[in-house]
């Protein structure tokens, strides 16, 4: 009778260690999605502009500016 028991104690704490191991990977992937989905700062893009360039300062020099 003990030894069922101890099996039960053995699944139940294995069954729970399941559950906060899958809790944990689902609150680690929410928390990734939610960082790629946040937007990027809109000062880094300027007005009339589609995307953020960079531009080197030799080709400021060869566009004479």
């Amino acid at each position: 009778m003990r030894m069922v028991h101890q099996r039960k104690d053995v699944m139940k704490k294995f069954a729970v260690g399941l559950l906060g191991a899958a809790a944990l990977a689902t609150t680690v992937l929410l928390v990734r999605q939610q960082k790629e989905a946040v937007p990027k700062e809109a000062g880094l893009i300027p007005a009339g502009e589609s995307q953020p360039a960079v531009i080197s300062l030799d080709r400021i020099r060869e566009l004479g500016l």
